[in-house]
Formats: structure tokens, sequence, C-alpha cells
């Protein structure tokens, strides 16, 4: 499909989703009435399903904001999808939202697109200023500067110095830049939770569980952003984020190399082992060395990872990462 066709539809979808919410008709009745064709018809019907803007039992319209609502909740049990549900849910915010009245509903939604990126970044600033108790953020792998780094700990330090709680996941990979993996130290030094996960599959800011700033596009950090203010959606964000808290690792649980990067061949292999709870001479039988060999091998690997056990260090490599 041609960039122009795939417009067309957007329109088209766009269209007849209004059409049907406000006259209250059936998917057919409206596409008859709007002179689609049936290959187009099949095609904006499969999207609208997708999105959750389509009964399929009934052939009639979802509640945006309900459908919205859905998607959000449904994403601290599916973390896998979490990238998929994240796009379907900015297109829910910027294309279909204001066809939907809100009678008793406190969820409101603004789309920042990429032209509008200082406006963000003002709107941030507003919202850390009025947070009273609690900042969450999650920030995948970036380019960094110096400035930037600064302006941060800045921020950072005037939210801790008002007592509120800050916390702040971050991809481990950027732990392999001596001067963020500086800068990290010092902020959890200074009152600030941290924790690194191998994967961080959004940026997303959550302010006293009551507003939430998502990356429009998990592909293009500077794609814009979508910002959510409802207690309902945020708390299930917020939840999401407490998933992804719970499965992160503490800086002094990355010793070293942040990325297993320096681990030779061998010791991925013993480590691999390790994690599924191999012995010493059975280790020793597959890799073909002696259990002298293997039982330094796993001391080693242990005191690298700082982990209490044989089985801990397989454990621990692998949500690090490392056997990725």
């Amino acid at each position: 499909m041609t960039d122009g066709s795939h417009t067309e539809d957007e329109h088209a979808a766009q269209t007849l989703y209004a059409r049907m919410h406000e006259r209250g008709e059936s998917l057919a009745d409206a596409a008859e009435d709007l002179g689609l064709a049936a290959e187009e018809i099949t095609r904006i019907r499969d999207k609208l399903v997708r999105l959750g803007l389509l009964d399929t039992e009934t052939e009639t319209t979802v509640d945006a904001a309900a459908a919205l609502a859905r998607r959000l909740q449904n994403n601290h049990r599916v973390l896998d999808r979490l990238v998929e549900q994240h796009v379907m849910v900015a297109t829910l915010a910027r294309d279909y939202l204001g066809f939907t009245r809100h009678a008793n509903d406190d969820l409101r939604v603004e789309f920042y697109e990429r032209e509008r990126v200082a406006a963000l970044y003002n709107r941030i600033d507003e919202l850390a200023d009025l947070a009273r108790s609690e900042v969450m953020a999650m920030h995948p792998a970036a380019n960094w500067t110096r400035e930037t780094l600064d302006a941060g700990d800045a921020r950072t330090k005037h939210r801790i110095g008002q007592g509120m709680r800050v916390r702040s996941l971050y991809a481990q990979v950027m732990l392999s830049n001596p001067l963020v993996r500086d800068r990290l130290r010092a902020r959890r030094d200074g009152g600030m939770e941290v924790r690194v996960a191998p994967m961080i599959p959004t940026r997303m800011l959550i302010y006293d569980r009551q507003v939430a700033i998502v990356q429009a596009d998990p592909e293009d950090l500077g794609g814009g952003a979508v910002l959510i203010r409802g207690s309902d959606v945020v708390r299930s964000l917020a939840a999401l984020y407490e998933f992804c808290w719970m499965n992160a690792s503490e800086l002094v649980d990355v010793p070293r190399s942040a990325d297993g990067a320096s681990l030779t061949v061998q010791q991925r292999a013993v480590l691999r082992l390790l994690a599924a709870g191999a012995k010493d001479d059975a280790i020793a039988r597959s890799l073909g060395v002696s259990t002298r060999t293997v039982t330094r091998l796993v001391g080693e690997l242990t005191a690298m990872l700082g982990a209490g056990s044989r089985f801990q260090a397989g454990v621990r490599a692998t949500r690090l990462g490392w056997l990725d």
C-alpha cells in the first residue's frame, strides 16, 4: 500500500468512525451511505478492530476513551507487546479521541507532535514543579551530553529537596558510558532511587500517579509524546512501571561490564548452564574441560556478579541481559 493510499484509508476510517459514533449506525449502514468499496471497508474494519474501536458482535463503535483505557490497562499484563500497544494508544489519542463525548470522566489526552517538542519540554518542567509526592521515570538508551545530564541533575536535586520520592529506570547499556555511569551513581547517592534493565520499552514520566507523559513512537525519541491526565488510566501505567521496576537491577548488581561484553565464550557457556541448574561435572563434560576448571570459572563469575550462589549467578546474568 502506498503512502497516499494509507493516508486515504486513515481519513476514511476516521470519517466512518465519527459518523457511526455520532449517529449510532452500524458499520455496514455507515459505509454504504459513504459509498465505500468492499475492499476499503474490509481494511477500515480491520483497523478499527485492532484499535479496539469496533464491537465485533454488534458492528457498532466503542467509545474511544474506553478503548484507550482498556489498551493501557492490558499493558502491565503483556509486557512483551508493550511497543505495539503503545503505538495504538498514540493513534487513539491523536486521531480518534476528539470524536468522543466525555460526561463524567476526568480523562484528558494531549498529543505533542514532533513540531511541538519545545512546548512539551515546557510542560514537563511545569509538571515537575507541580508534583508533590512522587516522580517515576523510565529512559531508553539515548545520546546524553554533559549539558543534558547537568540539567537532569538540577531537576533531580530540586525534587528530592522538596521531599519527593524520585525513581528512575535506565537502559542498562547506558552504563557502558563512563560519564553516564558516574552521574547515575551520584544521583543515587543524592537520594534518587535508580535501577537499570536490559530493555526499557519506552520513555515515560509519571507525576503523583495522576499525570503521565509517554513517548508517542517507541522507535523515534524525537517523534513527540502523549500527555495523559486521569487517575484510572495513569494508575494502570504506574502498575506497568512497578512491574518494570520490580524486574530491574540495582546499580550495585551490575558490576564491571555493564552489558557483559567482556565475558569470554567459555564464561558465557558456563553461565547458561548455571542458569539451567547444571552441576560442575555436567558443565565440564559439556565444555570438554576439567571439573577443576569449571569450579574456578564458577567462582570467578559468582564473585563478578556479586551472587550468593552458583544458581543466583546464572539467574542474575540472565536478568542483566548478559546471555542474550
